[in-house]
């Protein structure tokens, strides 16, 4: 009874987190309320214990406090006017340096950020060149999916699964950074030629001249500030090996210094800022997941998998990733990645002989679902953020349509080529 309460409480959940009718919060903290009510658990403080992964809670958490302690700083406004003034040539090298610097940043931040900072800074420079800002805008959103693929801070399901793996910083950019410069690459070669009509235009040199990126900064010596601490942060995250220190803590040390150093008067308007939709959610997706394990589903669901897998990794892997990749253009990449984790750490029990080294299923799963979400829309945050803000400055849109049918070629020439990096570079 406790396997079929569990199973209709983590369908409804989904159904609705799908559906997108209720705030996908409610959906994840009475899912899991609802699961302990029905005794699911046989000790609700043990389940959060053993369930909820603080370390993914934590580092989410201190990265929003950095973030938007810098944002104001006027960082990120300088970097993209800077890009403009690099790439001026023409429209294919501007969209080249925009996507680039897009997918940069998110794999520095997280893709919701840096959707927020860069939209409105294409569309600035769209309309002061009066051209369409169409292209551009989808360029970014396919951006920064695929640049938040290249580190563990980059894309939420990358947090999880790098806490779940124990996999450092350093390692994991070391894996999927280069495939996430292939892919990103690649999709702007596609989307060059796609839109080759909209981007073959000059650029106006004498109008690139009113752009000042030192318009950007507010306070020199908070702007310089900032620089140190976003290079800090990065030095601590790819040495956090030799420090000895969890991801989770590097994030919260750097988040309130920065609060202290630049905002230690604004400090509650910083909080408020911090999305604690999204950690509440994670906390109780954290749990209805957990209600899978402790009734012992998820684990027939792994022989299952393991099964038509063949107890092969070369044949598992490439199945991660073309069903995370389909599943997360449909379905928030988060809910599925939760899923999907105990799911992979319990191959090891199955058959330990064959999946010894689970390394490169956890890359699978984070290219899958990090590529996936550029599917649809719908796919990911970044893309209902950045088509929202298109529709409210530019009154412009892509039709759900439209957007599959210029992203799914380029989605899945991405995880063909993810699939040929896995098996013969990391099996």
């Amino acid at each position: 009874m406790d396997r079929i309460i569990a199973l209709i409480i983590f369908l409804f959940s989904y159904t609705l987190l799908i559906t997108e009718k209720v705030n996908r919060t409610i959906v994840a903290i009475l899912g899991a309320t609802i699961m302990m009510i029905f005794g699911i658990f046989d000790n609700h403080i043990e389940a959060i214990k053993n369930y909820v992964d603080v370390n993914t809670i934590y580092l989410l958490m201190g990265m929003m406090i950095f973030v938007s302690v810098i944002r104001k700083k006027g960082l990120f406004e300088y970097l993209g006017i800077v890009t403009l003034k690099i790439f001026k040539k023409n429209g294919f090298l501007l969209y080249f340096g925009l996507t680039f610097m897009v997918a940069l940043m998110s794999a520095i931040i997280d893709n919701v950020t840096t959707v927020l900072v860069f939209i409105p800074i294409t569309l600035a420079i769209t309309d002061s060149l009066d051209v369409d800002p169409l292209p551009f805008i989808f360029g970014e959103i396919m951006a920064s999916n695929i640049g938040g693929t290249a580190t563990i801070i980059g894309d939420p399901p990358n947090i999880m699964i790098a806490s779940a793996a124990g996999l450092n910083f350093t390692e994991f950019f070391l894996t999927n950074g280069p495939i996430s410069f292939i892919n990103l690459f690649t999709m702007q070669i596609i989307t060059m030629i796609m839109f080759k009509k909209t981007l073959n235009f000059k650029i106006d040199q004498e109008k690139v001249k009113s752009f000042d990126p030192h318009s950007a900064i507010g306070n020199k010596k908070d702007f310089i500030i900032s620089w140190f601490l976003l290079i800090l942060t990065l030095l601590m995250f790819i040495f956090q090996h030799q420090l000895e220190m969890e991801s989770s803590t590097i994030a919260l040390f750097i988040g309130f210094l920065a609060l202290l150093i630049l905002d230690k008067d604004e400090v509650e308007e910083i909080l408020k800022e911090v999305e604690w939709g999204t950690i509440l959610f994670f906390f109780g997706l954290f749990i209805i997941t957990g209600g899978l394990v402790e009734t012992g589903i998820l684990k027939d669901f792994t022989y299952f998998l393991a099964k038509i897998a063949g107890d092969s990794m070369r044949s598992f892997a490439m199945m991660l990733i073309g069903v995370s990749g389909t599943v997360s253009g449909v379905v928030d990449n988060i809910p599925f990645t939760a899923t999907m984790i105990p799911v992979i750490k319990n191959l090891q029990n199955i058959n330990p002989e064959t999946f010894g080294n689970l390394n490169p299923l956890w890359y699978a799963l984070s290219l899958g679902a990090c590529l996936g979400g550029n599917f649809t829309p719908i796919g990911a945050s970044a893309n209902i953020i950045a088509l929202a803000m298109l529709k409210q400055f530019k009154n412009e849109e892509i039709s759900f349509i439209n957007f599959f049918k210029y992203a799914a070629l380029i989605v899945s020439v991405n995880l063909i080529i993810s699939v040929i990096y896995i098996e013969f570079i990391l099996i």
